[in-house]
């Protein structure tokens, strides 16, 4: 993968993993068998609201998985996941890869889990071994947007290194409206 080269006006070939793997999670790509397990995630407002899932059932969540995804993951704009226990085999919550940005090397995180996975380091080994194989393959700014009242997943991206950049008003879906986010980043040279 090479990073992008404005003097000769070559873009970014980082391209969306199919999986990563660190200990003993694996964060995949989801198939039909894991729509019906996560699917509540995306109606729980503990979950999928805090998340700024959209809120969606069973039914629509797989026409997404086959209608909507492929392309979205395709030009960039959306790799989504699913995270797995691979010694227990359970799901434990989703994370995506999205908002690439070919010409800045640059593409944001974010992440959910269920709340039996939580207090763990699941979401901290998860999103640092993404953010390490970004990268490792050319990208140069990981970013994340945390709505404002999230400590939890803030906590996060201090323990791996992001920094806090300041705060996005109403920039991501909570509820039936918008939320402030703080954005967050980490530069390759950081790591």
């Amino acid at each position: 993968m090479t990073r992008s080269d404005p003097a000769t006006t070559q873009l970014s070939t980082y391209r969306f993993p199919d999986e990563v793997r660190v200990d003993e999670l694996l964060v995949r790509v989801p198939r039909d068998g894991d729509v019906d397990e996560i699917a509540p995630a995306f109606l729980d407002p503990d979950v999928g609201g805090e998340a700024g899932l959209p809120p969606v059932d069973a039914e629509a969540l797989r026409a997404l998985l086959h209608e909507q995804l492929p392309g979205m993951r395709e030009r960039g704009l959306l790799a989504a996941y699913v995270i797995q226990d691979t010694e227990a085999g359970a799901l434990l919550g989703g994370c995506a890869l999205h908002h690439l940005d070919p010409m800045r090397d640059a593409v944001e995180i974010g992440y959910w889990l269920f709340v039996s996975a939580r207090g763990r380091g699941v979401a901290t080994r998860v999103v640092g071994a993404l953010a390490e194989h970004a990268f490792a393959n050319g990208i140069r700014r990981v970013e994340a947007h945390v709505r404002l009242e999230n400590q939890a997943s803030e906590r996060v991206l201090e323990r791996l290194g992001f920094e806090r950049e300041g705060v996005r008003r109403a920039y991501l879906r909570h509820g039936d409206g918008y939320s402030d986010a703080t954005i967050w980043s980490r530069l390759a040279e950081d790591a």
